[in-house]
């Protein structure tokens, strides 16, 4: 193993020199193949190309971007414009898929960019790759766990505008405004002599810091009180130090680790303490390395083990809360722009498991998806289940259920099913002939497996007949049989009675609810939890909701509404609601439904008040490293705002006090119950 690895880390690094270097590639641009122009890597920070405007008199303008804005690196035919060149044969005859590669950059909100390019040969498009997933997997590591002593260098280098390897006062003074301290002037001034040990001056005669002393400058500089408080709180000696056994203890009994043995808690110490201690028989953790703790994996507010799959994941699939999507394929507002596989792509990588297509005849007797009565630009059937087959099971193992909204006629439909089986194959689950009358399948038992959702003919023997309580208004349209047989969820229609629809739907029908509808029902006496307890059921977004904003998921969930269907690119408190319920559980795109909705009670009711009480206490003490309010020179003036979401007797809000001119380092200390 060992030998392997060390055969992948020196291709990595080959691959990384090769890059450095660079290669000449050609840009796919407008479904067009443009000339030969070097692109590289520079000192493994940015990614380098070049960019021809739309008329040959503009120059060619260098492009550099820098490799955390990067998203990801995809290699064939995967992104709309290699598509859409896909299409000529004058472009497949110079470029096949083993030479293609696309970048695709982060831009603001969910839209990505992808910058497409041909290699000469599958090798160098191969080289490409491999070097730019090593950088930004490498990134996205470092987001994922901060580590403050990098961190600490690259604000030293990024202040040292005249690339000496030292800071005077003054670019020191812009840099702690820029990181918002409202510090005097005088008192920095003296920490930053005080931290000048080696007393080197400029040629003005200026003090200088070099990277060391600026360490030890910024350590002096965020000294927290508060912190040093809570480790003689918890120290055996009530100094402001851990020995190994108060660390151990510390992390089983506060912050909840259960599996921390004496040789884990070793390591842990040795990788967040590494400062030298004159004089100590046994190491110590001190408030820095305390400090670097609380900002790592051992410091996150998430119970331990809850980013991990935990949850019982062989109950019926309509027992969880399904991570969803709202017309997946459209990545800006309703009624303009383009569909686009980019939206199945990055809606399937952050764990959404339903996803949405609207599939409509199209050109050359091609299915293709966009937006009823809009001005959405289309894309093929096929491009999309490439797309999504290629990415359905990056982030999550467990089923997906893509929800047809089928707006095509007999002879496309019958085109339909021929790319659903040819693109999806065996992982396309069928439903068997009793289905009707047992409970859906678990996620365990449809591991990497597609799930049609949609309508289906009652009797499949018949192109006439229509599933019973179609929700589709045209129900004189017909269902091609081959493309009904490949539905395994049946959509149904909710009526007023749903004592009478818990009876006659069945067992795995699986209605759609408006957000109007659930309102309305939310506030009426209707069992919808009852309902819930044993089927599937959608809900989404308003019509009027053009601008892609998203629904209010708290009431769909209190309802026991499986699948909130969500417009993944408008992000606010909606999204950000939908991000933190499926955080849990390794995002897995499932999350089990509390006990009392999987029994058909209904949160609000005195059962489950009186049977599930739940007192929560949340004490703020600080922040740190907060950010200025862009694009607003002033020092902030932070305050925390804590507020629980649930059945409207649990929704509070609560505000500490504001603390004055400090975005830095803030003591708030309050306790919120």
């Amino acid at each position: 193993m060992d030998v392997e690895h060390s055969a992948l880390k020196e291709e990595v690094q080959q691959c990384l020199r090769q890059c450095r270097h660079g290669f000449f590639l050609r840009r796919v641009k407008n479904g067009k193949i443009g000339s030969p122009a070097r692109v590289w890597i520079q000192d493994d920070k940015h990614f380098c190309y070049h960019s021809q405007g739309l008329w040959a008199l503009f120059p060619v303008k260098h492009k550099s971007v820098e490799i955390h804005e990067l998203f990801e690196v995809r290699t064939g035919f995967s992104t709309d414009n290699l598509h859409y060149a896909a299409t000529k044969r004058s472009f497949r005859e110079v470029a096949s898929e083993a030479v293609c590669f696309s970048v695709i950059f982060t831009r603001k909100a969910f839209l990505h960019k992808s910058v497409d390019f041909v290699a000469d040969s599958s090798k160098i498009c191969n080289t490409f790759f491999v070097a730019l997933e090593y950088l930004i997997n490498t990134k996205k590591k470092e987001r994922l766990f901060f580590d403050e002593k990098r961190w600490i260098v690259e604000k030293f280098r990024e202040a040292d505008t005249d690339k000496s390897g030292k800071l005077c006062f003054r670019e020191l003074w812009k840099l702690l405004k820029e990181l918002n301290l409202g510090l005097n002037e005088h008192y920095a001034k003296a920490l930053f002599m005080d931290a000048d040990t080696n007393k080197t001056l400029a040629g003005s005669g200026d003090n200088l810091l070099d990277e060391d002393e600026f360490a030890n400058f910024f350590t002096r500089l965020t000294k927290r009180t508060d912190l040093e408080e809570i480790l003689r709180i918890h120290s055996s000696s009530h100094e402001h130090t851990f020995t190994l056994g108060d660390l151990r203890r510390f992390l089983i009994t506060e912050q909840q680790f259960p599996y921390i043995d004496e040789v884990k808690a070793r390591t842990i110490l040795e990788t967040f303490e590494t400062g030298k201690q004159e004089g100590q028989h046994h190491k110590l953790m001190g408030p820095i390395g305390f400090r670097q703790l609380l900002q790592s994996e051992y410091g996150k507010v998430i119970k331990p083990g809850h980013e991990r799959v935990f949850q019982d994941m062989n109950h019926p699939l309509n027992h969880y809360f399904i991570n969803s999507s709202h017309n997946t394929y459209i990545t800006g507002m309703q009624l303009a722009g383009g569909a686009t596989v980019e939206g199945y792509i990055k809606a399937l990588k952050r764990g959404v498991r339903l996803l949405e297509l609207d599939v409509f005849d199209g050109d050359h007797g091609l299915p293709c998806i966009t937006h009823k009565r809009s001005l959405i630009a289309a894309i093929t059937l096929r491009d999309a289940l490439t797309a999504i087959e290629r990415y359905a099971f990056k982030a999550s193992p467990y089923p997906v259920i893509l929800t047809i909204e089928n707006h095509a006629g007999l002879t496309q439909q019958k085109v339909m099913a021929r790319i659903f089986k040819e693109i999806l194959g065996e992982r396309l689950y069928i439903r068997p002939t009793d289905a009707a009358t047992r409970p859906l399948p678990s996620p365990n038992s449809l591991k990497h497996k597609f799930i049609l959702r949609g309508r289906k003919l009652q009797n499949e023997s018949s192109r006439d007949n229509l599933s019973r309580g179609s929700e589709k208004k045209e129900s004189d349209e017909e269902l091609d049989v081959d493309y009904s047989q490949l539905i395994s969820i049946p959509f149904v229609k909710l009526s007023t009675n749903i004592y009478e629809d818990m009876q006659k739907h069945p067992v795995d029908g699986s209605c759609s609810l408006s957000e109007g509808k659930v309102d309305s029902i939310f506030n009426s006496s209707l069992p919808i939890a009852a309902y819930t307890a044993t089927r599937l059921v959608k809900s989404y977004p308003s019509g009027l909701r053009q601008d892609s904003s998203n629904l209010e998921p708290m009431t769909s969930w209190i309802c026991g509404i499986q699948c909130v269907a969500m417009n993944m690119q408008t992000s606010g408190k909606s999204l950000d609601l939908n991000t933190a319920m499926f955080r849990i559980n390794g995002n897995c795109g499932y999350v089990l439904k509390p006990d009392f909705l999987l029994k058909g009670i209904d949160p609000r009711s005195p059962e489950a008040l009186l049977s599930y009480p739940m007192r929560l206490s949340v004490r703020i003490i600080s922040g740190q490293y907060l950010p200025k309010p862009n694009p607003s020179e002033d020092i902030v003036d932070p305050y925390v705002t804590v507020e629980t979401f649930g059945i409207p007797d649990d929704g509070r809000r609560y505000d500490s006090r504001t603390i004055s001119n400090n975005g830095y380092r803030d003591p708030f200390k309050v306790i919120f119950v």
